[in-house]
């Protein structure tokens, strides 16, 4: 893909504009709001001083260390991570960091050995995990102690994502953004445009869902799983009508019943109508869409994803992908776009070199020749320094940018932790999955997700 060539041609002060748009409504928790505010104006050479103060003296020593550092995502993302760890194990040979790298999130997996005290010193994290596990235990080092340039970073990441209880206690591993990523190959030969100027709606998208299945039985216009059908349609179809949270920080509903029916109708809707792929095949790469022979191949011509998954989702193909305007539903409450970390790092109490762990983590986000390394293989790099010597130099994918910034323009409500609860989720997928089989239990399902939503949010007040 077309890699960005001019630093003129996309703002970075576009870039670090979240500060006025992810938050537009406010901190959802206590956060004790972090001390530190971003500041636009600091200086390549002043960033990189603060990033190389914080280097620790317990870094420094000369006793054998090993760390176990633990992340998921693609096969670009490994290499690169990496190759990052070689370099700073260059600059610190008496520090071993071992890598534990999957292909996909694994929550479950994350919870347990995080329970069980087994999890590695330096973890990545997603950040609607995050509720659930400060509600369930202390499980992280408070970050704050270590000296890092917390103004390198956006002030509005760090205090709704980062920052519990005013503590510090993970870091932005990038910025991400929902998006709208469309196989520009196949859709021209269709005569269906796909670009920033194309506006969407939800009925656009069963239009020409229809068409294109219409024109080639073989051919899916959206790639989706029942997660994606939950994190992409039926969250933001809610919020737009509503225009609230989906669950508020006092753990009430902010949707009806009659809401989440018209959700459930819309996705089922999706199926019937030939717009997304079946869910029989849908489902077999779960977590994983982009994996799917079909999309690879061009068979499925669009996907709802995340900025940071991009560059691995088309990585295979032959074909030219862009990104266009996300759906939204006419005269929308809310956008319900969203701009949040790709991911968290943290380094968890049980770790027996918390500083040794902090001092790399530091490295990984602040360090410039890392941050090149990187690129945007987990969105475009969360710390300023590291942002503009990528783009003065090329590195980062122009759709990514163009994608970031659309997000942060238009952006709405951020995701609340209690939104992105995890049993409620699950709940939703269920429903999701039942109505993928049968749109004719629509009503089943509505009735049933709304029982069971009562009863954990009854547990949670």
């Amino acid at each position: 893909m077309r890699k960005m060539k001019r630093l003129a041609a996309l703002s970075m002060a576009g870039l670090m504009a979240v500060t006025g748009l992810t938050a537009c409504s406010g901190s959802s928790k206590d956060t004790g709001a972090a001390t530190q505010t971003a500041a636009a104006d600091k200086t390549t050479e002043a960033a990189a001083a603060s990033s190389e103060a914080a280097s620790t003296e317990a870094a420094k020593t000369e006793e054998p260390v090993t760390l176990r550092f633990s992340w998921w995502g693609n096969d670009e993302r490994h290499e690169k991570t990496l190759k990052v760890i070689e370099m700073y194990q260059e600059k610190h040979p008496n520090i071993t960091i071992e890598p534990e790298y999957r292909g996909k999130s694994e929550r479950e997996k994350v919870a347990t050995e995080l329970g069980s005290g087994t999890c590695a010193d330096i973890v990545q994290l997603n950040p609607p995990w995050m509720g659930d596990f400060v509600a369930n235990g202390d499980f992280f080092v408070d970050l704050g102690q270590y000296g890092y340039d917390v103004d390198g970073f956006d002030k509005n990441l760090i205090e709704d994502y980062c920052t519990y209880n005013g503590t510090l206690i993970t870091l932005p591993s990038g910025l991400n953004a929902r998006t709208y990523l469309m196989n520009k190959t196949k859709l021209d030969e269709m005569g269906i445009a796909c670009d920033m100027d194309t506006k969407w709606t939800w009925d656009d998208v069963v239009t020409i869902g229809k068409t294109v299945h219409e024109k080639n039985e073989d051919m899916y216009f959206l790639n989706a799983d029942k997660v994606d059908l939950v994190e992409f349609v039926m969250r933001p179809y809610i919020i737009q009508k509503t225009g609230k949270f989906l669950i508020d920080d006092s753990f009430e509903l902010g949707f009806t019943k009659d809401d989440l029916k018209e959700a459930l109708d819309y996705v089922a809707k999706l199926y019937t109508e030939g717009v997304v792929l079946p869910a029989s095949e849908g489902n077999t790469f779960l977590n994983a869409v982009w994996t799917n022979p079909d999309w690879i191949n061009g068979n499925l011509t669009s996907e709802l994803s995340w900025t940071s998954l991009m560059a691995g989702a088309i990585s295979d193909s032959q074909d030219t992908y862009v990104t266009t305007t996300l759906p939204v539903r006419e005269g929308a409450a809310d956008t319900s776009i969203v701009v949040k970390p790709s991911q968290l790092y943290a380094v968890v109490k049980t770790s027996e070199h918390p500083a040794e762990a902090a001092d790399f983590l530091n490295f990984l986000l602040t360090d410039e020749e890392a941050g090149k390394v990187l690129g945007d293989c987990r969105g475009v790099p969360p710390y300023k320094a590291v942002q503009d010597i990528c783009m003065s130099e090329g590195i980062l994918d122009e759709n990514i940018i163009i994608a970031t910034q659309y997000a942060q323009e238009n952006a709405g409500l951020y995701e609340n932790t209690a939104s992105t609860n995890a049993e409620i989720t699950a709940v939703l997928q269920d429903a999701v999955e039942t109505v993928s089989y049968d749109a004719s239990k629509v009503d089943q399902a509505t009735d049933q997700a709304m029982l069971l939503i009562e009863d954990i949010l009854s547990t949670l007040k």
